[in-house]
């Protein structure tokens, strides 16, 4: 089969969970001896060494990891990046490239920016499977939280967003046609798929009727367990981990901040991610300055991360919204490590069903002091999360139950 991958952004710009998982899947999905090639967007100067795409304006192509990827110019798609509208320039020549990939079906991993590329989708009639990889669809602001950071129940036809999250570039008829767009898109679908069952249920309580698959996301083992414990850094005790982009929504600031009120625990935090906020990364340095004890390892390449993550005794995710799913935890069970999230969305779900650590009240620093001080102060809970750690799904699962609903689609297409 020649199948196409869509999403927002990609590898060697983006490499963050929705950037991996789609690379993973891609992989296996050639692995398997399909025809496998990805479209994303780029926001910056093209990759060294890709090439120009004559029938598409400013896209260039690429290969990553073995996989074809060409790259759209961001400048030629919808400048919004909440937006559902398609690019009108850029319809029919985006048309015309999707004719020549001969794609027998569409794999729409993430749909900010690309609304063109699901339009001209649309147009060709080719069979569209649509990964619920977080809730952008139903709510431009992501996350299914308003303004005021309490959780929405949906955009109820854009008269929710209307009133809770009002913008000028948002008002009452943009926000109606947006959520029109969403649904449309959902509903045809031939299968939409949700990492976790709390991304299932959410989607199926704003969309009624709708049939959600829940495909959690794998972990690349083979990979994983190829990286070396990342060496030169001093040992200590205990170890903390945070692992992810340095942004207010990933909570950062409530970790550091539970920290400081203990400045005697025996204990190290490793944090480690890129950052895109710089007002937010001058405020986080600003804040552990002064703790010696917390080391910013910056932005590593893949296996450097999973080097860092097998040295860890607890992964610390405090999130103040919530996670659709979190890789990040996934990896960490692999090996051996428990963690401490926020209690929100899936990560907490899946932590609370295993007892592999320890949920906590999202952005209250005296909860996540607290649940710290008994981490470190009980070896004996240590062991118990720990012992409770299961092995996630691999990639590998994860590619084959897809590659499942691939076949269902050519054979009734």
């Amino acid at each position: 089969m020649r199948v196409l991958f869509v999403l927002h952004q990609f590898f060697p710009e983006f490499s963050a969970g929705t950037e991996r998982v789609g690379l993973n899947l891609a992989r296996m999905a050639q692995r398997a001896g399909h025809t496998v090639h990805v479209l994303s967007c780029r926001m910056g100067e093209a990759p060294l060494g890709a090439k120009a795409v004559a029938v598409l304006p400013g896209a260039v192509e690429t290969v990553i990891e073995g996989v074809r990827v060409t790259l759209m110019d961001r400048r030629t798609l919808p400048q919004q990046d909440s937006s559902l509208e398609p690019a009108t320039a850029l319809q029919t020549p985006l048309q015309g490239w999707l004719e020549r990939g001969r794609f027998d079906l569409v794999h729409g991993m993430h749909t900010m920016r690309m609304s063109t590329v699901f339009s001209a989708v649309e147009r060709l009639r080719l069979p569209l499977i649509l990964s619920l990889t977080d809730h952008f669809l139903p709510c431009f602001r992501v996350n299914l939280v308003d303004l005021s950071g309490n959780p929405c129940e949906g955009p109820s036809g854009g008269h929710n967003c209307a009133q809770r999250c009002a913008t000028p570039l948002w008002p009452l008829n943009a926000l109606r046609a947006r959520s029109a767009q969403a649904e449309s898109l959902v509903r045809r679908a031939r299968w939409c798929v949700a990492p976790s069952a709390y991304v299932a249920r959410s989607y199926q309580k704003i969309y009624p009727g709708l049939e959600v698959k829940v495909i959690p996301h794998g972990v690349d083992l083979l990979k994983l367990m190829a990286s070396r414990p990342e060496t030169g850094l001093a040992e200590t005790p205990l170890t903390l981990g945070f692992v992810g982009t340095l942004n207010p929504a990933k909570g950062l600031h409530i970790l550091l901040s539970a920290l400081a009120t203990r400045p005697d625990w025996p204990l190290r935090l490793l944090i480690v991610g890129p950052s895109h906020d710089n007002a937010y990364a001058q405020q986080i340095h600003s804040a552990a300055q002064s703790d010696a004890r917390v080391q910013f390892l910056g932005s590593l390449a893949h296996e450097e991360v999973h080097a860092v993550m097998r040295r860890l005794d607890l992964l610390c995710l405090p999130s103040v919204v919530p996670e659709s799913f979190s890789l990040v935890v996934q990896e960490a069970a692999a090996v051996g490590v428990p963690a401490l999230v926020s209690d929100l969305g899936a990560a907490a779900e899946h932590i609370a069903r295993t007892g592999a650590g320890a949920v906590v009240s999202p952005g209250q620093v005296q909860a996540w002091t607290h649940a710290l001080e008994a981490w470190v102060t009980q070896p004996a809970l240590r062991a118990t999360w720990r012992a409770a750690v299961r092995l996630p799904m691999r990639v590998e699962e994860e590619a084959f139950l897809y590659e499942s609903l691939y076949l269902n689609v050519r054979a009734s297409f």
